[in-house]
């Protein structure tokens, strides 16, 4: 109102006031000061507006605040019950949605429903620390008793593989001497433990004479470190097996230093000790005996003559032995003549009251050690464990 009378005052003066002679127009200050200029009252109308309208937008704001729900987090709105429960109502199917959305890992009841975990797998089963002899022996026939029994022994397996399959086929009481340096021999030791035979490494040693053992073979002359390097090399090779035997070692098996180291390394690894008793002055099963090894020593060759009838004889022999001392270990080799011998005289001996069995059942009967039972020779199925190790390392130690 102010603005208006101050304007309708300076109009009706219009004309009536002379302005002084000598000043210029426009010179002097019209009448109502600052507000009389149009320039100032529009922006004073303008910054009115400005606020009227910020306070109008405010207030709407505020008004739209109040009338909308607060949103809360799903988890401390609507907790995820123990159970899922069926909701009873439209409604209550709405207000339940945020439950169906949320990720199941985030609900105990869902994680409930999950089934449980598979059953840990036979191998990864507590830790069997029996020695390794007893892990992969054979168990022999039930009811054994004071029966009369025969450990046969082939050596020199795996040198030529035209007599796998034929060996194979032999009486599970059969026990295999897989050479040490002869390779590709896993499959046939996994089928040779399928079908229940017994295996044995075969360990080249220095012979009398000159006759070459084969590689990495124990010599005389070697130091402590190079002998257990090379009867490593052998055993690493391989798996499954109960023991070692020698091959050839007429002259390193008469050396009690380098045996000694042998059967330190077999006592770390849990192995029992066949002596193949190449010479009559073998220290073997007493160095054996001495580091506490099951062992025992050969009793009959049998193809020192290969054929068939020397062949029957010297079994004869084994079973004569067997029925004066109990037990009888004969060793013999992958020939054509001695397989085939062996397949016909191993029925006919059963038939007359013998009991073919694994090498370790005859050795653990000398050394007056528990027999192997079924339960022991888990590795009837053909199984076997890890790496070759020495028993002290974490691993499992094989055979």
């Amino acid at each position: 109102m102010l603005i208006f009378s101050e304007s309708k005052a300076m109009a009706s003066s219009k004309g009536k006031t002379k302005r002084p002679a000598g000043r210029r127009k426009g010179s002097g200050r019209r009448r109502g000061g600052v507000l009389g200029n149009r320039a100032v009252r529009r922006a004073i109308v303008g910054g009115w507006a400005v606020v009227v309208a910020v306070a109008v937008g405010f207030l709407l704001m505020r008004a739209m605040d109040e009338r909308m729900p607060s949103i809360q987090p799903i988890a401390a709105r609507d907790p995820a019950p123990v159970a899922p429960v069926r909701p009873s109502s439209p409604t209550d199917a709405v207000d339940s949605a945020p439950r169906v959305t949320a990720r199941p890992v985030e609900r105990p009841a869902d994680i409930a429903a999950v089934p449980p975990p598979p059953p840990v797998a036979a191998e990864e089963q507590a830790y069997d620390s029996r020695p390794a002899w007893q892990r992969f022996a054979m168990a022999p026939p039930a009811q054994l008793g004071k029966k009369p029994v025969i450990a046969i022994v082939i050596d020199d397996v795996g040198v030529t593989k035209r007599e796998l399959d034929s060996l194979l086929a032999l009486d599970a009481g059969v026990t295999f001497s897989i050479m040490g340096y002869a390779d590709n021999m896993a499959d046939f030791a996994r089928k040779a433990r399928a079908g229940g035979h017994e295996l044995l490494v075969h360990v080249p040693m220095q012979p009398e004479g000159n006759a070459d053992p084969g590689p990495k073979a124990l010599t005389l002359g070697l130091s402590p470190a190079e002998i257990r390097a090379r009867l490593r090399w052998q055993l690493d090779r391989h798996d499954g097996f109960v023991g070692i035997n020698n091959h050839m070692g007429s002259r390193f098996s008469a050396d009690a230093a380098g045996m000694a180291v042998v059967m330190a390394e077999l006592k770390a690894r849990g192995l029992l000790f066949l002596d193949s008793r190449t010479a009559a002055g073998s220290v073997g099963e007493e160095k054996a005996k001495e580091a506490g090894l099951p062992t025992a020593s050969r009793d009959v060759f049998l193809d020192n003559e290969i054929g068939a009838n020397a062949i029957e004889a010297q079994l004869v022999l084994a079973e004569r032995r067997a029925r004066d001392k109990g037990t009888a270990i004969a060793i013999g080799h992958p020939h054509e003549a001695t397989i085939e011998a062996l397949a016909r005289f191993i029925p006919q001996a059963q038939a007359r009251g013998i009991v073919f069995v694994p090498v370790s059942t005859v050795i653990a009967r000398r050394s007056g050690l528990d027999l192997p039972t079924a339960a022991a020779a888990g590795a009837a199925a053909g199984t076997t464990a890890g790496p070759g190790k020495r028993s002290e390392l974490p691993p499992r130690p094989r055979g």
